[in-house]
């Protein structure tokens, strides 16, 4: 464990969070290095003596992932883009195409820079920065990727319906999302085509009372033929497992998505995923079930800061993960909980 000097009296997330925003995202090995990167958006703010006490911290934690034989994704990345630019690699790539852009940091954009030479239509980036569930803020101008001019923002939604767009939207509100290149990115103009029924948000006393809702919801849908194509999604493992036999107990067949291999569509079952596991993917029905406070969002991930540039991000980042798993459903969403409801159901 890399240990923190006395003085500043810094909290240990700050040194997470400082290794995360700043040392990271800008490729930060030395102290001359650190004692000039930026540091825009930090609410603790550091001179330039405070940096040069708390720098023995990053160097002796870098020291310990070299003397393991370790890379953090950032730094594998960074070495892969300075190979190919000490040997004068040449990739034999026309151009790159980068879906899920939110996803990735300024370090995998900066080795994407260097993958293919600059020309038209070089790079094709499709991102949304709603979704952004990860650590990663980029400005791709920074990152050698030139958008001014030539980006456009997509305004028709295909998947969900407006009713849906709105209401997962409203998680977002007041929050702050960029375009990617750090512009603002409003949803003024933007609509969905299909038209539906406003998501069901219902609350219960107890997880009891929640459960015979659910197996109400999943015997309809069964009988209607449907059932494989509503998916049950949980913030935790461990809640898609209580659900998953609590249903199962009651007779519902279920089918889990899983991280290790791709979905059957062919079996049959309630589909059971985590909201992390949803993403990307999309059913007629989704059921968010749990969605107490303390769960969306997890207590333990929020987990504390000093400072309130991170608190803030990390409330985003929260949200957005309710509004990726909302917006999977293309016809309808159902949400439920007990005891005291989530937050993000707060209009």
């Amino acid at each position: 464990m890399a240990a923190a000097p006395e003085e500043p009296a810094l909290t240990a997330s700050f040194y997470r969070e400082e290794w995360a925003s700043v040392l990271q995202p800008q490729g930060v090995t030395t102290f001359a290095e650190y004692s000039k990167a930026s540091r825009k958006g930090r609410g603790v703010p550091l001179s330039r003596k405070a940096r040069k006490a708390v720098w023995p911290v990053f160097e002796e934690y870098r020291l310990l992932l070299n003397d393991q034989g370790w890379r953090e994704p950032d730094d594998a990345m960074r070495d892969a883009r300075h190979v190919l630019e000490s040997k004068k690699m040449g990739l034999p790539y026309k151009a790159v195409i980068v879906d899920e852009a939110q996803d990735m940091g300024t370090q995998a954009f900066k080795l994407v820079r260097q993958m293919v030479p600059g020309g038209e239509n070089d790079i094709f980036i499709v991102g949304d920065g709603h979704q952004r569930i990860y650590r990663h803020r980029v400005v791709l101008g920074q990152c050698g990727i030139k958008i001014v001019g030539r980006s456009r923002k997509l305004r028709i939604n295909y998947r969900t319906t407006e009713e849906t767009r709105r209401w997962a939207t409203g998680v977002l509100k007041g929050l702050s999302i960029d375009n990617l290149d750090a512009e603002p990115d409003e949803e003024k103009g933007t609509t969905s085509l299909l038209r539906g029924v406003n998501p069901t948000i219902e609350t219960f006393s107890s997880f009891d009372d929640e459960c015979r809702y659910l197996i109400q919801v999943a015997r309809e849908k069964e009988t209607e033929g449907t059932l494989g194509a509503a998916c049950l999604v949980t913030r935790t493992n461990a809640q898609k497992e209580r659900y998953k036999r609590t249903l199962e107990d009651q007779g519902i067949p279920t089918y889990s998505l899983t991280r290790s291999k791709a979905e059957d569509r062919t079996a049959s079952g309630l589909r059971l995923a985590t909201m992390h596991r949803v993403k990307g993917l999309e059913f007629d029905t989704i059921i968010i079930a749990g969605a107490n406070k303390g769960v969306m969002p997890l207590d333990m991930a929020m987990g504390s800061t000093s400072d309130p540039a991170e608190s803030e991000d990390k409330e985003l980042r929260k949200r957005a993960l309710f509004y990726v798993a909302a917006t999977r459903a293309k016809k309808d969403v159902i949400v439920t909980c007990f005891g005291t409801p989530s937050p993000f159901l707060e209009r």
